[in-house]
Parts: structure tokens; sequence; C-alpha cells
């Protein structure tokens, strides 16, 4: 019996190993990518260009694709609470059903979260079955997308039954007298799309393009294959992602140390818990 539960243990603690030897940088440098964006005003800056590209009269098509393009990088409940504020503000300026934006929302981060790694999910199915990270990548963007266009048919299908309609309430948190103030933020404080983007799209172009590469192109030039082997492997695309995502934040904070390390800190210690729960 002692030499059983001894034999467990060891099986245990080694699986645990294993993952969190395959995981743990990753998801650590996903959940820094993720805070920074929040704190930079990085993810804000993508939901208003997506809403200023579509009109606000579109807010539940911008949010099903902001959903979806935040969901890869942040936690799902995050990109949640960043989008509900503005999801509030605009059912009561056109007095729609808030329960269409809430929809749209969930539609398009949870497909992200489910299906797109670096999100913990997906990202752990890829390294169980043994399945090629950019490869899984692609295909859950493909999948994702036909999934967050069903989801967002289905919104707006529900949304004209009145019985499905959520009316607006006030909340301790964030009351509904100050909602205004969120839709009236000053963009000049947000930093550009394009800075804001690169964390997201860096990863994703990164990997991506090292599976294309072996996959497509039977004998490429030695350098080039060398270079994306390197900038193309998941741990060294990631901690990229996370170094631009870092100096994002650096230039919106003015380059205080003691924002960065709280961030840093704050994104390990969800990160953390996220890499216990996975292994």
């Amino acid at each position: 019996k002692h030499t059983a539960a001894q034999s467990v243990i060891s099986r245990v603690t080694g699986a645990f190993g294993k993952a969190c030897g395959s995981l743990g940088i990753l998801i650590a440098m996903a959940a820094i990518i993720g805070k920074c964006l929040l704190e930079s005003g990085g993810a804000e800056r993508i939901i208003r260009s997506a809403l200023g590209l579509l009109g606000e009269k579109r807010a539940p098509l911008a949010f099903t694709g902001s959903g979806f393009l935040l969901g890869t990088p942040v936690f799902f409940d995050t990109v949640f609470y960043l989008m509900i504020p503005l999801g509030k503000a605009l059912a009561m300026r056109f007095r729609e059903n808030y329960g269409l934006y809430i929809m749209t929302i969930v539609a398009g981060a949870t497909m992200a979260h489910s299906l797109v790694p670096p999100t913990p999910g997906p990202l752990f199915v890829a390294v169980q079955l043994d399945v090629d990270l950019g490869l899984m990548i692609l295909m859950g963007l493909v999948v994702g997308s036909v999934a967050c266009a069903t989801g967002y048919v289905y919104a707006k299908f529900v949304n004209g039954h009145d019985k499905w309609r959520v009316p607006l309430r006030d909340s301790a948190d964030l009351p509904l007298a100050k909602l205004e103030e969120i839709a009236q933020r000053d963009n000049k404080s947000l930093p550009p799309l394009g800075l804001s983007l690169l964390p997201v799209l860096l990863p994703i172009v990164l990997i991506a393009g090292n599976t294309i590469l072996q996959k497509l192109i039977a004998d490429p030039p030695a350098g080039l294959a060398s270079f994306l082997s390197l900038v193309g492997d998941k741990n060294i695309a990631l901690i990229i992602s996370a170094a631009v995502a870092l100096g994002l934040l650096a230039m919106q904070k003015r380059g205080d140390k003691q924002a960065l390390f709280d961030s840093v800190q704050s994104a390990l210690a969800s990160g953390g818990v996220v890499i216990l729960i996975t292994a």
C-alpha cells in the first residue's frame, strides 16, 4: 500500500510538473499581455475603433468582433467586465435591449477563449493532443469566426422577442448616472490602434507564420527558416508580445516603474491561479 501510494503521488507530481513546464510560460505571458492591454487603455482603444468603424448603431456587431479579438490574450471574465460598462452606456443612449449587448459580448469572447490559443483551454488541448500550435491558432480562428457569426445572428433573433429584454439596473460599482461618463472619455488619452493591436496580433503572426512556412514551402530559405523557427516558437513569441505590451504600458504610464511592477505582479498572480487549475 505504501508503495502504491508513493506511485500515485509520483505520477501526480510528475504530470503536474510536465503541465507547468509546457504551459507555465505561455499562460504567464498571456496574463501579462492582457493586464497591460487593460491598464494602458489598449483594450478600450480596440473596442472604440470597432465602434467607430461600424458605427454605434451596429455596436452589437462591433462588440462581437472586439470580444473575439480581446478574448485571445485577455481572460474571458476580464473582457466581460471591460465591455459591459460600454454596453450599458450604449443601451441607455439608444434605448436598445441591454440583453443584446450581453449576448454579443459573450458570443465573441467565449469563442476566442475556448478555441484560440494562447488562452489556457485550447493551449492545454493543443499540448496534450500534440497538435501544432500554429495550426491550432489558424483553425481556432476559422471555427471561432463561424461560431461568432452564428452567435451574433442568434442574438439578433432573440432580441426580437420582448420576453428576452433585460432592463438596465443600478449597481454598486457602476451606477447608471456614471455611464455617460464612460462614453465621453477622452480618446486622446488612449494609445494608437496599431500599438494596441500589436500585442494581440504579434504572437498569432509569429506562430502561424512559422507553421505556414513549414507546411507550405518545401525548401524555404535557410536564414528565414531559422529566424521564424526561433521567433515562431510559442514561448518566444509570447515573451516578445509581453515585452511589447509592457512597452505600451510604460509609454502610457510615462515610465512609471512602480505601475509596471504592480501590473506584472497582478498579472502573474492571476496567471498563477490559472496555471495551478490547468495543471
